[in-house]
């Protein structure tokens, strides 16, 4: 081939390559592009009912890793085609050995792909976790449980759950207490299954450690989590002290401070609203605060096994003050909070004075005169199961005192109100019938105190979440 033709084909050669190379550039952004984006949002259902920061989204296959930001927020470039699953990694699930969702995700070819990941729901997470008794027992607690001074896991403890109900055999009121045990694996977590919507106490324990006594009131969910710090049984050298003030931070004299437990230990605050305990116990232990014209606090310390612990309690807002010379609902030394909650005029109320004074005759009397309450239908005697029960047990229709049925008046209609004791949830025999059982072993006479409360002012631990409200007697 002569000079002028190898040119010639070297210049056809370069303009072939120069167009590849052309072509390649051209196609190169869509060859990288032909990945998909996977965008999405975490969000916290059992927890904080919010978008969940600072977990851990993983694609396995891929071996892809990012974190959410403050909003719940991830975001996965470049992802290839193809078929993968979806999880997270999160502290407060990882500690407590729940599983995450596990979403499977298809990826196309290009786009954007948005997923959606939660936690499980408190629901959820009962009938996942305690199935053999969710239906009978709807609530579970769960948390971490440590040593009170350096703060490692404990396992080979045990979280002891307890609670009452009143219930009526005999034709005579019963208190039935019931005790649950829940082991503490090796990591200081544990789950404690088959609980009630009921106020609870919760002690836990190992071999020469324990916590103190706390009384825990229904919680907002089923799920409840709750964790501990334990500290040496015996007798400690630890202070634990502190001040007591308003919401306006001014010192509050004159308080009476109760560090709760098996041996109570109590004092009242001075002028500048201190008060101390010497040799307190040690772990989590519950302190409560009252001040008459105050809203009653409780709270939670983790008291060292040596030291001293200073703490700042604050008291919630001032209610209305009593008036001069008038007789306590519940009298002297009153520890039900019926007088905070009157004072604070949240529900609605009825004392031992207003029964003698308005000549009250039964229950249902003094109930009716308790506005949202109203009469449901017009019968004015009680349902023929409750008849046949009263014969079953050796007594006439006749001798059966008739009332009338009380239910809440509300939006949707009126429904049967939950009904407490002495502060204890009544479980009625029948369906509908507390009152009734009710009026059978109380006579209104016996009554220092009633209080009437709509769903949306339900204090929590009268909360039975029936959608209906709840009605409190107390008993002199």
């Amino acid at each position: 081939m002569t000079g002028k033709g190898l040119s010639s084909l070297a210049l056809v050669l370069a303009l072939v390559l120069a167009l590849v190379l052309a072509l390649v550039v051209a196609f190169a952004p869509r060859l990288v592009t032909a990945q998909a984006t996977v965008v999405g949002v975490l969000y916290d259902s059992l927890f904080t009912n919010a978008p969940m920061k600072g977990a851990t989204v993983v694609i396995p296959e891929l071996s892809k890793y990012v974190s959410t930001d403050a909003r719940g927020r991830f975001h996965f470039d470049s992802v290839p085609a193809g078929r993968y699953t979806m999880t997270f990694l999160h502290s407060s699930l990882d500690s407590l050995d729940i599983a995450a969702e596990v979403l499977p995700i298809t990826i196309p070819a290009s786009g954007v792909v948005t997923a959606r990941l939660a936690t499980p729901s408190p629901a959820g997470l009962v009938w996942l976790v305690c199935r053999a008794v969710a239906d009978t027992f709807p609530a579970l607690m769960l948390g971490r449980i440590r040593d009170v001074d350096d703060a490692t896991a404990l396992g080979d403890a045990t979280v002891t759950v307890t609670w009452s109900e009143l219930v009526l055999q005999d034709d005579a009121l019963h208190r039935r207490t019931t005790q649950s045990v829940a082991r503490v694996r090796a990591n200081g977590s544990y789950v404690a299954c088959g609980l009630p919507r009921l106020p609870i106490e919760v002690t836990v324990g190992a071999l020469g450690r324990s916590s103190g006594v706390l009384g825990l009131a229904p919680g907002a969910t089923v799920v409840r989590r709750q964790d501990f710090a334990i500290g040496r049984s015996d007798s400690s050298d630890t202070t634990f002290s502190g001040v007591v003030r308003d919401a306006n931070a001014h010192a509050v004299p004159r308080a009476i401070v109760t560090l709760r437990g098996s041996a109570p230990m109590r004092a009242e605050t001075d002028e500048s609203g201190r008060f101390s305990f010497e040799h307190a116990p040690t772990g989590t232990q519950q302190v409560e605060v009252r001040k008459f014209g105050s809203w009653p606090i409780t709270a939670e310390v983790d008291i060292p096994g040596a030291g001293r612990r200073d703490v700042e309690l604050t008291l919630g807002h001032h209610s209305a003050a009593a008036k001069p010379g008038s007789e306590a609902a519940t009298g002297a030394g009153d520890d039900t909070g019926f007088d905070d909650r009157r004072y604070a005029g949240v529900g609605r109320f009825l004392t031992a004075d207003d029964v003698r004074a308005n000549k009250v005759r039964s229950l249902s009397d003094a109930l009716l005169r308790l506005s949202p309450l109203v009469v449901g239908g017009t019968t004015r005697r009680p349902s023929k199961a409750m008849e046949l029960m009263m014969r079953a047990e050796g007594k006439t229709v006749g001798e059966i005192t008739y009332s009338a049925i009380v239910k809440m008046k509300l939006g949707g209609g009126p429904c049967t109100p939950s009904y407490f004791v002495n502060g204890v949830a009544w479980s009625a025999q029948l369906p509908g019938q507390s009152q009734m059982e009710i009026e059978r072993v109380l006579d209104v006479a016996q009554v220092r105190g009633v209080e009437v409360y709509t769903p949306s002012a339900i204090p929590p631990m009268f909360d039975r979440h029936t959608a209906c409200g709840s009605v409190v007697l107390w008993t002199k």
